[in-house]
């Protein structure tokens, strides 16, 4: 019984396994690989207004700018419909900090004019 035992051993080819082990390596990083296409595609469609409860012929919720304070703070301008809100965004919390009367228009945002850096310092001052 020990000799079948042993010649079983001896009989293992350790290439075959050394070969088995790099094939479900290969497996297991492409299966990797393909969660990370399909997490992108997904998020895309979430982003592209295609799936959530916001989603449609337009964007109701954007966001125009956002402006890192900290590493775990920030301070974005979003736009809710016609509305423009600024707001402070930490790891707890989501405060509105102001509401403009006048929105910005979308090309001062994407410059980065004076014009959203007066407001939030207006903000920064009112807190």
């Amino acid at each position: 019984m020990w000799s079948q035992a042993e010649e079983t051993l001896s009989s293992v080819d350790p290439m075959s396994s050394v070969v088995r082990v790099v094939f479900t390596l290969a497996g297991m990083i492409a299966f990797i690989f393909l969660l990370a296409y399909f997490a992108k595609r997904l998020q895309s469609m979430n982003k592209s207004g295609m799936a959530g409860a916001f989603g449609g012929q337009g964007k109701m919720i954007q966001t125009l700018a956002t402006v890192s304070i900290g590493l775990k703070e920030k301070v974005s301008l979003i736009q809710v419909g016609e509305q423009q809100l600024l707001i402070g965004i930490t790891a707890q919390s989501i405060q509105t900090l102001l509401v403009l009367d006048q929105p910005i228009k979308q090309q001062d945002v994407e410059q980065q004019t004076p014009a959203f850096l007066a407001i939030f310092n207006k903000a920064l001052n009112k807190a």
